[in-house]
């Protein structure tokens, strides 16, 4: 959680949109999975990606390779490590760019939620877009992860946002695959025509 107490104060002054995702975010929605990586989406507005990673490298944080930049099909995202004081191991921390129409409305939809072991709030994606981010990430951990999502938290998901942008992600392939494993034999839903 220091990594993830760093980066927020780091980039407090610059004032962006920033939202947890990743397995840090599951326990919010049912679904807690031990995890050391802190994994965020920002906007970045008028900030430039440079002065966003001038102001990390000042309170510690490195990129992982090079100059942090990593593109993964349309994603871009910032790799970084950071070392909390006293600790052996550097955490992975990944910054992932709200480049788009659909990332900047999940952040739009983030709520505020308390964290384990988190001393205040922190804005996390909701349930929908945590469950297509898994689906964007396409490791079987992440598609194990939405699975999990799926079935703890079926009552509460607003299904039209969901399979909207499913459709629009072009993941209705990769959701029906999830569907089923989460709830097998049961007809994957649809939306209305």
């Amino acid at each position: 959680m220091a990594a993830l107490q760093a980066l927020l104060t780091a980039v407090a002054p610059l004032h962006l949109r920033i939202a947890l995702l990743g397995g840090l975010a599951l326990a919010v929605w049912k679904h807690p999975r031990f995890t050391r990586d802190v994994d965020v989406l920002v906007a970045l507005g008028e900030t430039d990606k440079s002065e966003l990673l001038s102001s990390l490298t000042a309170t510690g944080f490195r990129p992982k390779r090079g100059d942090g930049l990593v593109r993964l099909g349309e994603l871009e995202l910032l790799q970084l490590l950071y070392e909390p004081p006293g600790a052996l191991i550097a955490v992975q921390v990944d910054v992932l760019f709200a480049g788009d129409e659909y990332q900047q409305a999940a952040l739009a939809r983030s709520i505020t939620a308390a964290i384990a072991e988190f001393d205040g709030p922190v804005d996390v994606l909701s349930c929908e877009d945590l469950i297509i981010h898994k689906l964007l990430a396409g490791r079987i951990i992440d598609r194990a992860d939405a699975a999990a999502l799926l079935q703890a938290n079926r009552m509460s998901l607003n299904f039209s946002y969901l399979l909207h942008w499913i459709e629009m992600k072009r993941l209705t392939g990769d959701f029906a695959e999830v569907w089923e494993e989460a709830f097998p034999a049961e007809p994957v839903p649809r939306t209305r025509s």
